[in-house]
């Protein structure tokens, strides 16, 4: 035995004070260690009822059989959204189109146009082959122009968006500026068959 453990071992035997409080912190140290077990195996447990309840919903949701009729029903979905964009083989062709169906619109309609700005055509994030061409028209309009503008992008067999539509009176005139986004869908040309 170590020479030095001798005489803290003599005061051990001798001061009772001393043995109670060596008790007293061993007690205190199984009691914490036991708190801190306890603790462990209740946070153990909640964390396999709550991985046991989402085993079980998965299960639940992994047995239903509407899942094809699901998968069938998005992509009907799928196609009439598709259906309903517009369609160009470029961006350059995208931006141009939308550009010429807007001149056309509004000379048909009537309204007096001062500004047309067609931004560049832009990706759709997320999907690689649509695209997003914004515009801004600026102009005089009568009650009846404005209105038959709105009518015929809302019922526009391809999809254009109203995104700001600002009213106002200058001058006794009426004007607008309007913000109109329509979505393309690129459309890969065929091959030309060779043997033609």
């Amino acid at each position: 035995m170590p020479k030095f453990l001798i005489p803290l071992l003599n005061e051990l035997r001798n001061n009772t004070r001393l043995r109670l409080g060596v008790w007293l912190i061993i007690g205190l140290l199984l009691g914490y260690s036991i708190v801190l077990l306890d603790d462990y195996r209740l946070k153990t447990q909640q964390e396999y009822t709550s991985v046991v309840a989402r085993l079980a919903q998965l299960k639940t949701i992994a047995n239903q059989s509407q899942w094809l009729e699901r998968t069938a029903e998005i992509k009907q979905v799928r196609e009439q959204v598709q259906g309903q964009l517009w369609q160009a083989n470029t961006k350059g062709l995208a931006q141009a189109t939308f550009q010429q169906w807007l001149r056309t619109m509004t000379k048909q309609l009537e309204i007096e146009t001062k500004r047309l700005q067609v931004d560049p055509a832009l990706n759709v994030a997320k999907y690689d082959n649509i695209w997003q061409v914004t515009a801004k028209i600026r102009g005089n309009f009568t009650k009846k122009s404005l209105t038959d503008f709105l009518l015929k992008i809302a019922t526009n067999p391809s999809v254009v968006v109203t995104e700001m539509l600002d009213v106002h009176e200058y001058k006794e005139q009426l004007r607008f500026v309007v913000i109109v986004k329509a979505y393309f869908q690129k459309v890969v040309n065929s091959p030309v068959d060779s043997n033609i």
